[in-house]
């Protein structure tokens, strides 16, 4: 088991189980050292089964930090929020990025509630789905991207667009020194799927972190975790690193996200 993990979610969003503190004494329980809970972030509109409402965020935030004086002495707590760009939405985001210890950037959708980006299956679609990531890079919305490769969920071929879009989120990771995340999450935890050319994980794809692995690009584990008993397995987490096993990936061990994301929140705009 890793000892750091900065992508943990709350029974909030609609599709986790289990109270806050039963993710930190499972996270103590499975060794972890460090926490960060990153639940999916509240906007204007609300849909139940994806995201906490507006009106849960400062319980949320009250929680979490209640929690981080609690355990402090055997754990390390911190709060942050996966966001997605949605300019729409930019003043929320500006209110969390403020107040946060981090954010992650989840992409779940092109624009807010539009073109789910669990069904994209066109090369400009694809396009799309990399044009917010590189803004929210640009803009320092955000400290690492979750699951970059949540894009290709329904692309149904591995071909040269997607070798493309994985040389485009590289070089934006290269010249913004963005991490990019090995998700162990649904896309593994839920089996391998059948495409059209095959059978494979939803996400993480190989050919992405080949192209991740050609750029040395930084790379941290996150375990996307929706269910507290998942900090005391390593089965998913083997199962993505089954993925991308024999490439020289660059991972950034016991990164230190929250000292980088004081940083970069001073760049944000």
């Amino acid at each position: 088991m890793i000892k750091t993990n900065w992508h943990t979610h709350t029974k909030r969003c609609g599709h986790a189980i289990g109270e806050d503190e039963d993710y930190v004494k499972a996270a103590i329980e499975g060794g972890l050292k460090t926490l960060g809970f990153s639940d999916h972030a509240a906007y204007k509109t609300q849909v139940p089964t994806e995201r906490m409402n507006i009106s849960q965020v400062g319980e949320y935030m009250a929680s979490i930090r209640s929690l981080k004086e609690k355990y402090k002495d055997q754990i390390d707590i911190y709060l942050g929020m996966e966001v997605e760009c949605y300019q729409s939405e930019w003043d929320t985001l500006s209110q969390f990025r403020k107040e946060l210890d981090y954010c992650i950037l989840g992409q779940h959708n092109i624009d807010l509630d539009l073109i789910s980006s669990y069904g994209l299956n066109t090369p400009q679609q694809l396009s799309m789905y990399v044009d917010r990531l590189e803004y929210a890079c640009k803009h320092a919305l955000c400290d690492y991207i979750a699951h970059p490769d949540v894009c290709l969920y329904s692309y149904p071929y591995m071909d040269e667009s997607v070798r493309k879009i994985a040389e485009r989120i590289a070089k934006i990771s290269i010249t913004y020194d963005m991490p990019l995340e090995l998700n162990t999450g649904s896309g593994v935890h839920n089996g391998m799927h059948s495409y059209p050319d095959g059978k494979r994980y939803a996400y993480p794809t190989r050919i992405f972190f080949e192209e991740f692995a050609k750029k040395k690009c930084p790379v941290i584990i996150g375990l996307d975790v929706h269910n507290p008993e998942l900090f005391k397995t390593d089965t998913d987490l083997n199962r993505a690193l089954s993925v991308v096993e024999g490439l020289d990936l660059n991972f950034l061990t016991d990164y230190d996200l929250a000292s980088s994301a004081k940083k970069r929140k001073e760049l944000f705009y």
